[in-house]
């Protein structure tokens, strides 16, 4: 288990930040999230290694087809 920086900067949207907010309840492998200084990263407590993070990390991001809000 690592802390890895999660770079949330297209959060930028309630319903985006909102989704984000479920995606990080819902998945097993995070054990905890942490403000940083930082308003568009918060640190990530993870029960994998550094490229299934990364893999996560990417699938949370809205697609350029999905609309935002």
């Amino acid at each position: 288990m690592s802390v890895y920086e999660l770079d949330i900067s297209w959060a930028a949207t309630t319903n985006e930040r909102r989704r984000l907010r479920w995606e990080l309840l819902a998945c097993e492998k995070v054990l905890g999230v942490f403000l940083t200084a930082r308003d568009d990263s918060v640190a990530v407590l993870f029960a994998g290694d550094r490229v299934g993070f990364r893999s996560w990390a990417k699938a949370l991001e809205p697609g350029p087809c999905e609309a935002r809000s």
